[in-house]
């Protein structure tokens, strides 16, 4: 654990993380199955889910990860950056992904189907602040990812966009998108009072939630330092200007 410049906490390890959310009664189901990298590990979980993510322990930005998908019992396809090839046979496959960790602490994820809108995945983040004492919910918007990308984040080609617009696009009615608005609002709640459980230095969480094809929300992971300065992305500046007024309150200047 570290303490950043900006008087928050900040804890670079994800499988750190996922093991808090997971202990946590009231968020365990929200998490996808997440295991240490390891052969055997690899081999249960290409076994049981089609599609599995190969993630650094301790990476940013979505660089480095990998998605792998089970095209027949023995047969693989692997994903990374903009890059895709097959491999026949579980041996293989480990061998391929020991090659792209290169000694690097890595972490398999079950894969989650995200919801598209207009033809493009999206995840959501949900940004929770401290204020006097009190947790708030400050931002809540979408990454849009590019098509063909493994993931959607802003450094990776994605497109910060409004939740609203994103999910209407998506097929949701406004009942429905006031609904998700409520659920990932406690959500976020939940998740700062279960990292206040291991240290009250934290003062700012980004959760990267995915809304899967049948409506189910996943915490993906959850950043203890997230990212502001993609916030000015958007033709909007009244999410930057509010993540920022909060900021300041703890010592946050950009």
């Amino acid at each position: 654990m570290r303490r950043k410049g900006s008087g928050s906490m900040s804890v670079k390890s994800k499988w750190t993380k996922t093991k808090w959310l997971r202990a946590d009664r009231a968020l365990r189901r929200f998490v996808p199955e997440t295991r240490r990298f390891s052969r055997s590990s690899l081999r249960a979980m290409t076994g049981r889910y089609r599609t599995v993510y190969f993630k650094p322990t301790d990476g940013t930005g979505g660089s480095g990860i990998a998605r792998v998908v089970r095209l027949s019992p023995r047969r693989f396809s692997v994903k990374k950056d903009m890059r895709t090839f097959q491999v026949s046979s579980a041996g293989s496959l480990y061998g391929r992904l020991k090659g792209i960790a290169r000694g690097r602490s890595y972490l398999l994820q079950k894969g989650i189907a995200l919801r598209t809108s207009g033809g493009r995945p999206f995840d959501v983040r949900m940004t929770m602040q401290r204020s006097g004492g009190k947790w708030v919910p400050s931002a809540l918007f979408v990454k849009l990812g590019k098509r063909n990308k493994v993931v959607t984040n802003y450094h990776q080609g994605g497109k910060l966009a409004l939740i609203e617009p994103t999910l209407r696009r998506s097929g949701c009615s406004p009942v429905q998108i006031n609904r998700y608005k409520r659920r990932l609002k406690t959500l976020g709640r939940q998740t700062a009072r279960c990292f206040d459980r291991h240290s009250t230095r934290f003062k700012e969480l980004g959760l990267d939630v995915a809304l899967d094809r049948q409506g189910r929300l996943w915490i993906l992971e959850v950043n203890t330092r997230p990212n502001f300065n993609a916030l000015k992305s958007l033709g909007d500046k009244r999410l930057h200007r509010t993540v920022m007024r909060y900021g300041r309150q703890y010592g946050r200047t950009r």
